[in-house]
C-alpha cells in the first residue's frame, strides 16, 4: 500500500467520508498551530448547486491572466487528490501525504473529521506555494464548514436550495442564512440567490459586508459588465449564473484578462457535470446533480436541446436525498426509468429507492438492479442508436459509471 493510499486508511478508520461534524473550533485551533500562510487574494464558493462552475471558471480566468492559483473541491469522483489542485492540476501523492503528514503533527490531541484533515492539508498544500490566488469551495454550508476559517477577499453564494436539511435548517432561508456565514465585513458578496434576497439582505447588513447581485451587474441582453467589457455567460456550456458570478467576481478581485473573454470561459467543463459520451450511437450524460433543483436544471437543459429517440434515466441516490421530489422531476424527462443501489453508511438500496419511486410518482421504475455495473451489463446490449441515456444521483454513482469499462 502506497503512502496515500496508506493514508486514506487512516482517515476513513479516524473518521468516515460520511460523517460530519460543523464548528470551526477545532479546525481553528489546529490551523493556529501550523504556518498559515495566506494567498494574495481569495474567493470562497458557497450555494447549494453551481459552486463547482464557479470554481472552474474562476480558475480558468486566473490561468489566462498567468497567475499562480489553487483550487480547494470537495468531493472527489475518482482520487482524493482531485479536492487540492494547483494551476489546474491535482496536487502530487508526496505533497499530500507530506501536508497531511503536517496536519496530524498540528492537531495532536484535536479531533478532526475526514473533509477537515483533508481541508486543512489543502491549506497547506496551498501555503507552500507563491500563489497569487485560492480558490476554495465551502462543503456543507457556509458558516461552520471548516473552509470558513480563511477569510475571503470576496465570496460568492450561486443558489439556495433544499439540501442536507439535517444539517442547515428544514426551509431556504435558514440554509440561507448558514451560507451567508461566508461573508465578511467590509467585503464584496456576490449572489444570485434571488429566491432568498431577504434573508441574504439581511445577513449582509448584519455582517456589513458589500452584497452585489448578479442580475444588478447584467445589461438588458444578460451580460455581465465587467472593468473589462462584457461577457455573455450562456457561451458557455456551464450553468450561466454560475459563469457570470465568477466573472464578478474576477472582475471584483481585478483579476480579469485584459482579453476576449469568450474562448476562455466557452471551453470550461467541470468533470461529472452533465459529462457526455457517445458510444455506439447511444448519448450518455453524467451528472452528480442530487437535490431537486440540479434535476430541474439537467433535465431542462437536454430537453431543449436534444430530440433522441429514446430517453432513459438512471438514477441511484443517498438515503438522505430528497428522493420524493427528484422521482417527479426525472420522471417526467425519461421514457424509462432504471433505479440502482448504492452501498455504504448512507447507501439505498434499489428497492427502497423504487418505492419512494412509485409513491411519489404513481408509477413503479420500468427496471430496478442491485448495482450500476448490473444495470449496464444487462441494459447496454438492449440499447439502440439514438438512445439518449441520463446516469444522475450521488457521486458515488457517477464515480462508479467512471470506472466501469464502457466508459474507459
Amino acid at each position: 500500500m502506497n503512502a496515500l493510499r496508506n493514508w486514506e486508511a487512516r482517515l476513513e478508520a479516524l473518521s468516515p467520508p460520511t460523517e460530519i461534524m460543523l464548528g470551526l473550533d477545532r479546525v481553528s485551533e489546529v490551523w493556529s498551530r501550523m504556518d498559515r500562510g495566506r494567498a494574495k487574494q481569495v474567493l470562497t464558493v458557497a450555494g447549494t448547486n453551481g459552486k463547482g462552475s464557479v470554481v472552474e471558471v474562476a480558475g480558468a480566468l486566473a490561468r489566462a491572466k498567468g497567475l499562480r492559483y489553487g483550487q480547494y473541491t470537495s468531493p472527489h469522483l475518482l482520487s482524493i487528490r482531485e479536492r487540492i489542485r494547483l494551476d489546474g492540476t491535482m496536487a502530487s501523492e508526496d505533497d499530500l501525504v507530506s501536508a497531511l503528514d503536517t496536519v496530524e503533527a498540528a492537531r495532536n490531541d484535536v479531533p478532526l473529521t475526514y473533509f477537515e484533515f483533508l481541508t486543512l492539508a489543502g491549506f497547506e498544500v496551498f501555503q507552500r506555494q507563491p500563489l497569487d490566488l485560492w480558490i476554495l469551495e465551502i462543503g456543507l454550508g457556509g458558516r461552520l464548514d471548516a473552509v470558513n476559517v480563511i477569510d475571503p477577499d470576496v465570496s460568492v453564494i450561486t443558489s439556495i436550495g433544499l439540501d442536507h436539511q439535517d444539517y442547515l435548517g428544514e426551509t431556504v432561508a435558514q440554509i440561507a442564512a448558514e451560507k451567508a456565514g461566508v461573508m465578511r465585513a467590509g467585503m464584496p458578496c456576490l449572489s444570485a440567490a434571488r429566491n432568498v434576497s431577504e434573508t441574504l439582505a439581511l445577513c449582509a447588513r448584519d455582517t456589513d459586508a458589500d452584497l452585489i447581485w448578479l442580475d444588478e451587474i447584467t445589461d438588458s441582453s444578460g451580460c455581465v459588465q465587467t472593468r473589462v467589457g462584457s461577457l455573455d455567460p450562456n457561451c458557455a456550456s456551464l450553468p450561466a449564473p454560475s459563469v457570470g458570478l465568477a466573472i464578478a467576481a474576477m472582475d471584483r478581485l481585478g483579476l480579469l484578462p485584459e482579453t476576449d473573454l469568450h474562448p476562455i470561459v466557452s471551453e470550461v467543463t467541470v468533470p461529472g457535470r452533465m459529462t457526455r459520451r457517445l458510444i455506439h450511437g447511444v448519448q450518455w450524460i453524467l451528472d452528480v446533480g442530487h437535490n431537486p433543483d440540479a434535476c430541474r436544471y439537467v433535465t431542462k437543459q437536454l430537453m431543449q436541446s436534444s430530440q433522441p429517440g429514446r430517453r432513459m434515466v438512471i438514477c441511484g441516490l443517498l438515503a438522505d436525498k430528497d428522493a420524493e421530489s427528484i422521482a417527479p422531476i426525472l420522471s417526467a424527462y425519461a421514457d424509462d426509468v432504471v433505479v440502482v443501489g448504492l452501498t455504504g453508511p448512507r447507501g439505498r438500496s434499489a428497492e427502497a429507492l423504487a418505492e419512494v419511486w412509485a409513491r411519489a410518482t404513481g408509477q413503479t421504475p420500468w427496471r430496478s438492479f442491485g448495482t450500476l455495473a448490473d444495470a449496464l451489463s444487462e441494459l447496454v446490449p438492449e440499447l439502440v442508436p439514438d438512445t439518449e441515456v441520463l446516469v444522475m444521483g450521488s457521486f458515488t454513482l457517477v464515480a462508479d459509471a467512471l470506472q466501469h469499462e464502457l466508459f474507459n
